[in-house]
């Protein structure tokens, strides 16, 4: 267990004691959207490479939390996938910018699938605008970052839950026994909404966490557009009902997706976007960061006798903060040598630009597909081959009776309501995509079946579940 420092004495106030908030938080967001044009979504099925427009802009997000020496970042970003070559640069520039220590900087990024291809692939036009782009992300991002410490004032944390029903296991079993990505309406699905809401002293919302897994693959092949999927409709909504900044944290979406999935009509996003939206907002607005008690105070006679009541507060919400992460090491599976993937990655690749402009889009679909799939299992190679084990971290945050775990992968949503069931904090926030990307983390119950989860994944049987034991021994480092 590595420990970024402690803060805050956990204890509860005295009734009617005045008692000042340790807690301070700052809040700012830079636009991040690519140039049209730019190397677009990566399906392995799309016949299009590059983006052709802008539906919504895609945001970086940064929430700045302190309480006495101790400070921690975190940042949502509307991006697909970023790994430890890119993360790990974003987190640097906010740390020397900022001076908090890299290890208290999380990352978390939304896995939208119609954003910009943010490194190589199979694609032949649109790349070289994305090295410009890229490089610029670090410095972007940090000027958020340090706009939000500037923002630092005292705050007061509340967390609450409710539930959407947007969301459906993917993992279908057709009669055939094949595992495609559909609708398994009868497998589990985490439908639970957390949400965060951090407020000034005097009650004005300056920021909202909203917590949810569901892969944001709405806006599937036939989309042209950059779009944040449904988590930025979700923000946008949050932020009309609120009057606050909205950070989106992608949840355990391993195996679930949207109820309408893989369109490209920008409407269904919006819609379902709204349903969430709505949703968190409603839990949002009915939250209060100041325990209250009432009093029955007088009875007013007027035409009926009325009850005159005082709501008093009854002391401050805890407000503590702790920042730690945990090591982990998982099991891989046995990867072919790089030369070998990485050979025929790159024949597959030659062979679909051969092809462009000369066949149909059936036959160019079926050609994207196998080069796609071919330049996944080269990367896995380069990162996999001649390992026995990876080991990456899981990074916690504590804000008072609010924890958030993060995973460097995508979880299944059992993983994640494991955790929270498990977890000693009343209100637990277990997410995937978090300062890097390792890959599928599946259940062992999933791999007898396969599937593209489970055939992609790196990883062996039980990596999931240590990966819930380790997150339970981080939360409970965290509560102590």
């Amino acid at each position: 267990m590595r420990w970024g420092g402690l803060e805050g004495s956990g204890a509860a106030p005295l009734l009617g004691a005045a008692v000042t908030p340790t807690l301070r938080a700052g809040v700012s967001r830079a636009i991040l959207t690519p140039p049209i044009g730019i190397a677009h979504a990566g399906w392995g099925v799309q016949t299009h490479q590059r983006a052709e427009g802008v539906d919504m802009d895609l945001l970086a997000t940064v929430l700045v939390l302190a309480n006495g020496p101790v400070e921690a970042a975190l940042v949502d970003v509307d991006f697909c996938v970023v790994g430890r070559d890119l993360a790990n640069p974003i987190r640097q520039a906010i740390a020397d910018l900022c001076q908090i220590p890299f290890a208290h900087v999380r990352l978390s990024y939304t896995h939208t699938h119609s954003g910009p291809m943010l490194g190589p692939s199979w694609m032949t036009e649109g790349e070289e605008l994305i090295p410009p782009y890229v490089a610029s992300l670090p410095g972007r991002i940090a000027g958020a970052a340090w706009e939000a410490k500037q923002r630092l004032q005292p705050v007061r944390v509340a967390a609450g839950t409710g539930s959407s029903d947007i969301v459906v296991n993917r993992r279908l079993k057709l009669p055939t026994g094949r595992v495609v990505a559909g609708r398994n309406w009868d497998g589990f699905a985490d439908r639970e909404v957390k949400i965060v809401r951090i407020d000034d002293l005097n009650e004005r919302p300056l920021a909202v966490i909203v917590h949810y897994g569901c892969h944001p693959t709405i806006m599937g092949p036939p989309n042209r557009l950059i779009t944040p999927d449904y988590p930025g409709v979700v923000r946008r909504v949050v932020e009309q009902a609120t009057g606050a900044m909205c950070l989106f944290l992608q949840g355990a979406a391993g195996n679930v997706h949207a109820i309408v999935d893989f369109v490209g009509d920008v409407a269904v996003y919006h819609r379902l976007g709204a349903i969430l939206g709505h949703e968190a907002a409603r839990l949002a607005l009915r939250l209060e960061t100041v325990p209250r008690r009432e009093r029955l105070v007088r009875v007013m006679e007027s035409g009926a006798p009325l009850g005159i009541y005082a709501d008093e507060p009854v002391g401050e919400p805890d407000g503590t903060l702790r920042v730690a992460t945990q090591a982990v090491r998982l099991p891989v599976r046995e990867y072919p040598p790089v030369a070998e993937v990485a050979a025929d990655a790159r024949a597959r690749a030659a062979e679909l630009a051969a092809m462009r402009g000369k066949v149909d889009d059936e036959a160019l679909c079926v050609a994207v597909g196998l080069a796609r799939r071919a330049g996944m299992l080269a990367d896995k190679s380069r990162q996999y081959a001649g390992i026995l084990e990876v080991e990456t971290e899981l990074h916690g945050i504590r804000m008072g009776d609010v924890a958030l775990v993060g995973f460097a992968g995508e979880p299944f949503s059992e993983l994640g309501a494991q955790v929270k069931a498990r977890s000693p904090f009343l209100h637990t926030l277990f997410s995937g995509y978090t300062n890097d990307y390792l890959g599928y983390l599946p259940t062992a119950a999933a791999y007898p079946d396969q599937g593209y989860e489970v055939d992609t994944s790196p990883f062996r049987p039980g990596a999931g579940e240590q990966v819930v034991e380790a997150s339970l021994a981080l939360l409970t480092a965290l509560r102590a």
